[in-house]
Order: C-alpha cells, then structure tokens, then sequence
C-alpha cells in the first residue's frame, strides 16, 4: 500500500510500534513487533567486560560490542550496545547502569529519544512523506523537497458550550452543545455525546483542531461522557495518549505548558497552545514535523528550538555518531581578560530618540545561522585538534576554526536556510500554493531564530559556549564593517541592532544592500524605506529603547515595534486609543505633517478621557491580563492587584498554575481587583486606573516631544 504517515507510537503493552498510514483509500493500521530500541554504553576498557555481563543477568534481551562514535569529529571506540527486554526498561536500565557508574565513569547514548523518532531513524522514513508499504517501508519522498504531495486531510473544528455556572467551566457543568465544522449538536447532554460519537465516526477527519483542548475541554469531555456510560472516541483506537501539564522558565518569564492529549490514529492540535500552529497553521507544523522526523501531533505541542535539537541529532546518527545522554561539555578556560573579550552580546548602536525623515532600515537574512554555515562554526570545529594552524580566525577572541571538515551545524543549517530562501521566492512568486510556501518559510524563520541561543543553552544536546561566544564575535565584525559602509555612502546611522541598521539619508538603500552582500557574502535587504519614524526612550532612564519604535513606510504600510497595542497584555480600551492615534499619524506623510498632528492626538486622548469618566466604556475593555509567575502562597503580602484576582480564584475552587494568564478589572470599590470571568457587566470600574492607562498609552507614542506621563497628567487630564 501507499500512504503518509499520520501517527507513530509506541504500545508498551504489546512491546509493539503502531503507525497509522493515510492512503487515497483509507485509513491502515500497522503494527511492528519487531522493532526493539537499543542505547548504548562506553566505559574504560578494563570494565568493559564486567559490565557486559552484569547486563546480562539483569535478563536485557542483547548486549553486544560495536565500534562507534561517541562525539563529533572523534575516532570510533568500543560501546555496548543494549537492547532491553522490553520498551518500558529501557530508562529504568540507563538508570541503573549510569548509577552502578557512580554518575561520571560510564557514558551513556541514544537514551532519551522519543520512541517514534527511534522508528523512523531506524527505517528512514518521516511523518508526511509518501512511501510503500509491503511488509517493510520504502519512501518515496525527501524531507528537503519543496514540493511534495500531501493527502487530502480532512480537518474538523471541535468545540463545546459548557454551562459554566460559576463563570468558569469545571468538569461537574453540563455540556450545553457541541459544533463540529458548521454543524451544531444541541439537546440534553446525553443525547448530544451520542450525537458527538456518532459523527465524528461518520465525519472521520484526520485532523482535530480545538481552543482549550488540552487544557480543559479533552479531559471534560471524557468526564461528562464517563458520567453517562457513553462512549465518545475522539481518536480511531481507544484511548489517549497524556502527559503532565508542567510550569517552566524561558527568557526571562514562567510559561505553562497543558498537559498534552493525544489521540490514537487521529491528530489533535489545540490552537490555544500551539505557538507553531498559531504562527505557521497546519502547513507549517507538516513542514517541520518531516524535516525533525517528530509526528505533526507531537511537534504542534514543542518549540521551534526542540524541531532544530532533532535536526541535529538526526544528523548526528546518519554521521555515524551516538548521541550523549546527560551532556556535561565545560566551559573551556579563560583568564578574567579572556572573558572581557569574549564574553559579549551582539552589535549595538544606540537609538537615537526622535522623529526622523527618510529612513532605510537593512537587515542580515539569517545573520547568525548563516554564520555558523559560512564560517564553519561547530561544536567540533571550534579549536578543533586537527587544524592549530587555520587560517579561518574568530575576529577579537583568537579562536582557530577547523579547514578539514564541515561541522554538523552548519550541516543542519545550509539546506534550512536554502529552503527558506526558495519557499519565500515562491510565495511571493504567487499561485495556488503560495499561502503554503509562505507558511512554511515562516515555520523555518522559528527554527533559524532559535538554532543560535542553542548554541549557548547548557543542556542542549550540541551546545558549546565558544559557538556562541564566535558567531557574536563574527556578528559584530559584520555590523561593524557595514556601518562602515553606510557611513562611507553618506548615511548617518541613526540605531542598530544584532542584524539591522537604521539609516538616515538620501543614498540608494536597495544599491548599499548589494555592495554589502558581495563583500561580506551574507544576503542584506532593504526592509523598506520611512517617510519618517519615531524611536521611543526608555521610560526608567530616557536613553533610547533598543526595541520600541513606530514609523510610516513609503508604500503607506505601518510598522510597530515594543508598544502597548502590540503587546499581549494591553486593555481593549488603551488598543482603541492608540489604535485611533496611529491611524491619524499613518495620514501623516512627512515629519512636519506629524508634528502639526500632535495637537490632534492630544484632543482623541482627552475624549478618551472623558469617555472613562463618565463610566460609559464597557467592562470588556478595561480586562487587564497578567501573567502569573507564582503559586498564590508564594506571593508577598503586600497589596498587589494580580494576588488580589488570584485569591478570589482561589476562594472559588480554581488554581491558576505558574504561566498561565488572569484577567480582572479594577473597581471603584476600594481599588479591589474582580476575575474577568466573575464580572457581572454593571460593576463600576476605578476612573483614576484607567485614565491613568490612557495618559501613558499617549505618553509612550510622545513622550519624545515633551509629553511625558506627569505633564500629560497636568494638561490633559485636568477636568474642565
């Protein structure tokens, strides 16, 4: 038979590996029993011996001695490989043998994989790509095609309508109605599960899309459904597949990630906690779920960074390289003068707060991942043994860079950032197909974005900090002698920031971009050309923010970057106001037309004032969000509006974990704080807090002409 595959997991029960293969005909269900996952062990060569037969009276199925690899670049040695009796031993095993080596004399390999990646590692095969089935797979496909065929995958929207009796749905509400597509199940709750089954077996899509599922309404439905001995299965084999919901630490803020739910030979994707699907839609999943050979299924719940982690590792093993279990790469040494030289961010210019005419912004496409591909940067490249004398220098910092061989990054990253550039090509080339190209372009934008802070994270399976500390010693280099060039062609550089410059001036943007590229071998494109632009201050020290500005294009187009209608958290009414703003200044089409508007903008703020304090706005546009960065217990004290909101939510039964994001208004009422959920539409909300938001909605858009929050307050806010 020929198909794609939709779904791959292990069946622990059955020591078996199930794939779910979509034909033009159907669907097929495959079991292999065959396949038995295997990790593999070095230890020093006088306890090789001893070690092999202890395994072997644990009752492993095999343990046998190869030749291998076990780190980049590095000659083959003497491993064990181990295969266990059964699926769910395998960890246990690792364990066991990594503790009788007192954590540091045995290294451990291939331990940690997921067990579908193993699969299709072992045959060669990826999620989505076309291939035949006779007993054994044949693929038919490639992952790095750009275009591929796909099956007709039928997609259905779930949702329900719960009861909700106390604002917020709990698993003891009734099931008002279910909606599956355009077709709505309604009656008593019963008889709408029934109804619920029974269409989603006539129905029989592939995909099942939901808001919450994984958070709430999965695990909801399963409770209504057990409640009334009715069967409802979402997936086409019984049962799901569940993980524990879990709170983390990532750039500077707690994030909750759902537990995921995961059907059997159906793929669920929940829209509300996918940031690949958000950003990229289901093409873009597909996408990156063949190029790291991770189920769509499982690679809508991951992070663009975990897709570029398996990228590596596949390489890694088609290199003939095992993959260390608990990596423990130190940092090389450095004198307190190495680490002034090489410990450092990327390229900086300082903004220059204000409104500026003629502005070209120019921008590196993938500056850093092209990079580490154009200078050979690589775990086992940097300070490599076989090239002390290399000509290839890491600028500043001295670090020599292997001449023999190519790195396993750049490996990974040159067929990426090839493919992004032709999928982009092909998207604005038009066509059917042009929203797909452009999905998956956006996909590989993550991953490119992500392959750099790799390099520098502890835990990554390659990461190095040299890696880091050169490609920012080469980005610097870079920038550097771009501004150079700019300067040279009478540009006056006005901000600049890692892969991009902001240049005043009447020089030809589009004829400086293809100077640089030549010279230094990394595409630079003209982003666009400002009629005029604002760069914003700080608010704590008046210098210029690196991120914060907003400008008017020459073809009309608006770009904002850092300010509040752009962020997650802003109140619907501080989006309106600085929504209406920027749409006067958008009319503006030069630096003295925005200044005369100023006026204009200061008139739309006070009737925005005045708006709040005649408590006419509606309450949905005074919800603040927050997000949670603590247990309730953990919080001070001390009065604090988001403690206030999560207190009450506790009150009701309802535990917000670490990450996840509240929403209250604030009241009249002593200034307290009500959950968005509990509000009962006529409460009366605190004037001075939102006139207060509307003043620095309008001093952030101003305050480099003078408008800074105190006289906003003294001028515009003053009644009468």
């Amino acid at each position: 038979m020929r198909g794609w595959i939709v779904d791959c997991y292990a069946d622990p029960a059955q020591d078996a590996m199930v794939t779910w293969l979509r034909t033009n005909s159907g669907v097929e269900r495959l079991e292999d029993r065959r396949f038995r996952p295997a990790f593999y062990v070095w230890a020093p060569q006088h306890r090789l011996a001893e070690l092999k037969t202890s395994m072997r009276m644990l009752g492993t199925a095999e343990v046998s001695e190869e030749r291998r690899r076990i780190w980049l670049g590095e000659r083959e040695r003497e491993v064990l490989r181990v295969v266990p009796s059964s699926y769910d031993q395998l960890t246990p095993l690792a364990r066991t043998v990594d503790r009788w080596g007192l954590y540091r004399d045995y290294k451990l390999f291939n331990v940690d994989f997921r067990m579908e990646h193993r699969y299709f590692m072992a045959h060669d095969i990826f999620p989505m790509g076309l291939l035949e089935y006779d007993g054994r797979f044949h693929h038919l496909d490639t992952p790095y095609r750009l275009d591929y065929a796909l099956p007709d995958l039928r997609v259905c929207r779930l949702g329900l309508k719960v009861e909700a009796r106390q604002r917020i749905p709990t698993m003891e509400d009734r099931l008002l109605s279910a909606h599956l597509n355009d077709t709505v199940l309604e009656g008593e709750e019963a008889a709408v599960l029934e109804d619920l089954d029974r269409t989603l077996r006539r129905m029989d899509p592939d995909v099942v899309v939901t808001d919450g599922g994984d958070a709430f309404y999965l695990d909801y439905l399963q409770a209504r459904a057990d409640l009334h001995s009715i069967p409802v299965e979402l997936g086409r084999d019984q049962g799901m597949r569940q993980a524990k919901g879990k709170s983390y630490f990532t750039y500077g803020r707690i994030v909750y990630k759902a537990p995921a739910h995961k059907l059997r030979g159906r793929i669920h994707i929940d829209s509300a906690g996918s940031f690949m699907f958000d950003e990229s839609g289901l093409h873009g999943v597909i996408d990156l779920s063949r190029l790291s050979r991770i189920p769509v299924q499982e690679m809508s719940r991951l992070s663009p960074g975990t897709a570029i982690s398996s990228m590596q590792v596949n390489e890694a093993l088609r290199m003939g390289t095992l993959v260390l279990w608990k990596k423990n790469l130190p940092e090389d040494f450095k004198t307190a003068g190495d680490l002034l030289v090489s410990d450092r961010g990327g390229f900086i210019y300082e903004p220059k707060v204000g409104l500026h005419e003629n502005v070209s912004e120019v921008d590196f496409a993938s500056l850093y991942p092209s990079i580490m591909v154009v200078h050979n940067i690589s775990p086992e490249t940097l300070r490599c043994g076989c090239c002390p004398d290399s000509r290839r220098i890491v600028p500043e910092i001295g670090y020599p860079i292997c001449e023999k061989r190519e790195g396993l990054l750049p490996r990974v990253l040159r067929p990426i950032i090839k493919r992004r550039l032709a999928l982009k090509r092909l998207a604005k080339e038009g066509g059917r197909h042009a929203d797909a190209y452009k999905a998956r372009a956006k996909a590989l934008k993550w991953v490119l974005v992500t392959c750099f802070g790799y390099t520098g994270y502890r835990n990554a399976r390659f990461g190095r900090i040299e890696c880091h500390e050169a490609i920012n010693a080469y980005g610097r280099e870079i920038m550097l002698q771009t501004a150079e060039m700019a300067e040279a062609r009478g540009f006056r550089i006005l901000h600049g920031i890692v892969d991009s410059l902001w240049l005043e001036g009447d020089g030809d943007g589009a004829a400086f971009c293809s100077d640089v590229t030549r010279r230094i071998g990394i595409p630079l494109q003209l982003e666009g050309v400002y009629r005029w632009i604002v760069f914003l201050p700080n608010v704590s020290t008046g210098v210029g923010a690196l991120n914060r500005y907003y400008g008017l294009f020459s073809d009309g187009e608006m770009k904002l970057r850092g300010i509040a209608v752009r962020r997650g958290d802003t109140t619907g009414l501080v989006k309106r106001l600085q929504g209406e703003l920027l749409e006067g200044m958008a009319r503006c089409v030069d630096g003295r037309a925005f200044l005369e508007n100023v006026p204009v903008a200061l008139a739309t703020t006070r009737r925005f004032v005045e708006e709040v304090r005649s408590g006419a706005v509606p309450l949905d546009q005074m919800i603040i969000t927050k997000r949670v960065s603590r247990e309730v217990e953990e919080y001070s004290d001390r009065k604090n509006e988001s403690l206030d909101a999560l207190k009450q939510l506790k009150a009701a039964g309802f535990r917000v974990p670490p990450g996840e994001m509240i929403e209250y208004v604030v009241l009249a009422k002593d200034r307290r704080t009500k959950p968005a959920q509990f509000l009962d539409g006529d409460e009366a909300y605190d004037e001075g807090k939102y006139v207060d938001l509307v003043l620095r909605a309008t001093s952030e858009l101003l305050a480099p002409f003078g408008y800074d929050l105190e006289r906003m307050r003294a001028e515009v806010a003053r009644p009468g």
